[in-house]
């Protein structure tokens, strides 16, 4: 009985990621490795296949990509399988991979079970996929170390990078990340790897051991090299990176990326409820970054936290508070910084707009309160449906506070139906920073 219900689950499973996944968290069961890229409009992620509930050792027959434009519903774009690459029928070395745009071209760099780097070409997200050199693009006898979860990154430059590899030793040789630049066409390299230096004997390992999961972006001008949730910092790309911390969700493979000026965190880790380490599930949470740079998962949304299974672009009207920070859209200029004990949201002039959509469960001409705190007198926010310039169904005073640091919460009545509303707060005020967002509520 037992086995015949993990097969029709496994069955179940293939036919549901087959095309459009409707689910929060967790993404996707059943899949690791997530790397998150957005092009035109859309959060892209390059995910790894575990073979089933049952298997024992990391058996990952394919890859698959899959993109959203809200974060909730996410379609499957294509599935890649390793017969199509220089790895061969039924390899189960599809390990780590990430994506890059450019020129009008996708392309898809992989792990071939942490001995080296693959690379296939693509005219679109969906495919098909070309492996252009029939052979690794990065072979093992050109690294002096294993070629662990390439990472693509773009310098402010306009230089494309791959980052690869682990720490640690090898054959009794100290061993780094490497970083290696690519050529304009992205698919020849330029030099030689450079080795990116951390600054403890094992980088992220411990006890002589080495680790991978890494994953490399950039915030402001610094750069984060990371392992799972734990990172280091630097200021040029090539190191030293220092100062290891976490962000307090340090499990799994990982991923950072910003998505219409909201950051977020994706990571994998043992697939509950089956408790299986080699069948992974991939999961979504808001990331902060605080003013001295240090990144902050929002753990209100990870494992174990009051919203999980909600999960990130989606809010539900009965929460005691929403905070600012976990908008979906915002205008440019509004900034997220510390504040209130937390983070809310500074520098909003007038015409700006913060975006909350999927609010389910709000009541027929209900109320919304926020605390809000501001040095400017006469302003207010418009509460509208669907768009900045759409139906007003409120309009609430901002208050003078005197100082950023004073808070206070008001309240106003709204005319909405009872249903799932897309909400736009649009602020409206004199000239310069009208107000700072700390969170809002919506009751009777």
């Amino acid at each position: 009985m037992k086995i015949i219900f993990k097969s029709l689950l496994i069955l179940f499973l293939v036919i549901h990621y087959s095309g459009n996944i409707s689910a929060q968290n967790p993404i996707m069961r059943g899949y690791a490795d997530p790397a998150m890229k957005v092009h035109n409009g859309k959060m892209y992620m390059a995910i790894g296949k575990d073979k089933a509930i049952g298997t024992k050792g990391f058996n990952m027959p394919y890859w698959t990509i899959i993109s959203s434009t809200d974060l909730r519903d996410w379609k499957v774009e294509t599935h890649i399988d390793p017969k199509d690459t220089y790895l061969g029928k039924e390899s189960m070395r599809c390990w780590a991979a990430d994506l890059a745009f450019k020129d009008d071209k996708v392309f898809f760099y992989f792990s071939n079970g942490g001995l080296e780097t693959g690379l296939l070409v693509a005219d679109q997200p969906e495919g098909p996929y070309v492996d252009i050199y029939n052979k690794a693009f990065l072979p093992k006898e050109m690294s002096t170390n294993y070629e662990y979860d390439p990472t693509t990154f773009t310098d402010d430059d306009g230089k494309n990078y791959l980052i690869y590899g682990r720490n640690g030793f090898f054959q009794n040789k100290m061993l780094y990340y490497q970083l290696i630049e690519l050529n304009e066409d992205m698919v020849s390299i330029k030099g030689k790897p450079i080795s990116l230096k951390t600054d403890t004997e094992f980088g992220f390992g411990e006890n002589g051991r080495a680790r991978d999961h890494q994953y490399f972006h950039k915030y402001g001008d610094t750069y984060y090299l990371s392992c799972a949730g734990i990172y280091r910092t630097s200021k040029n790309i090539e190191g030293p990176y220092i100062n290891e911390r976490s962000t307090g969700q340090p499990k799994g493979h990982t991923s950072f990326a910003n998505f219409n000026g909201q950051s977020y965190h994706a990571w994998e880790f043992t697939c509950a409820p089956y408790d299986n380490r080699a069948y992974r599930q991939t999961m979504m949470t808001y990331l902060h970054y605080k003013d001295n740079g240090d990144m902050l998962s929002d753990l209100n949304f990870v494992e174990g936290g009051k919203y999980y299974e909600t999960g990130v672009g989606s809010y539900n009207a009965n929460w005691d508070t929403i905070e600012a920070e976990w908008f979906f859209k915002k205008s440019e200029g509004i900034v997220k910084k510390e504040g209130q004990g937390g983070f809310v949201l500074k520098n909003i002039q007038n015409n700006d707009f913060v975006n909350f959509p999927n609010m389910i469960k709000m009541k027929k001409d209900t109320r919304i309160h926020f605390n809000i705190a501001s040095k400017s007198k006469g302003g207010t926010i418009e509460i509208r449906l669907d768009s900045p310039t759409g139906e007003i169904i409120g309009t609430c005073a901002i208050p003078y506070t005197k100082k950023w640091s004073s808070y206070k919460t008001v309240s106003a009545q709204l005319t909405n139906k009872e249903k799932t509303h897309n909400l736009y707060f649009v602020f409206k005020g004199k000239k310069g920073e009208l107000a700072h967002l700390n969170s809002f509520s919506i009751k009777k």
